[in-house]
């Protein structure tokens, strides 16, 4: 399962249908706001999560925040995290580092580029990728 946490609405939508010509329907939870992210994590009992995809940038509570809080928790304190931000900060790229993020990819603003980074993050962290599982729960 992919949790994607991304506000921009255009951003959203490339991202969605991309993934969806990738992986199994139905296997994308989609949220646009850090609270909502949070609130979903919590209550989460669905299928184990694979891969979240974080913007940065949020309303209500930040994306470095969220990451914050997902690693402080044992069911997804080893759950891949990307970080996608408009923003190439260094102070960001260093931020999301430090609180445990797994990588962390820039929104071109060119379409087709930022279409053809979107098109290889799932291969890479959900098929290449050896991911860590917690004791006792299935995985893939």
């Amino acid at each position: 399962m992919i949790l994607l946490v991304e506000d921009d609405n255009n951003d959203a939508a490339l991202i969605l249908r991309i993934l969806k010509q990738q992986v199994p329907a139905g296997s994308i939870r989609h949220v646009s706001d850090g609270d909502a992210a949070i609130e979903l994590i919590q209550h989460w009992d669905g299928e184990p999560l694979q891969l979240i995809l974080l913007d940065l940038h949020l309303p209500t509570l930040s994306g470095l925040e969220v990451l914050k809080q997902l690693r402080s928790a044992r069911q997804t304190r080893h759950v891949p995290v990307v970080v996608m931000s408009g923003s190439s900060d260094a102070d960001d790229v260093a931020r999301s580092y430090d609180l445990g993020a797994n990588s962390f990819l820039s929104k071109t603003d060119r379409a087709e580029e930022f279409e053809d980074t979107v098109r290889q993050i799932a291969p890479y962290w959900l098929k290449l990728n050896h991911p860590y599982v917690l004791p006792g729960v299935k995985h893939r």
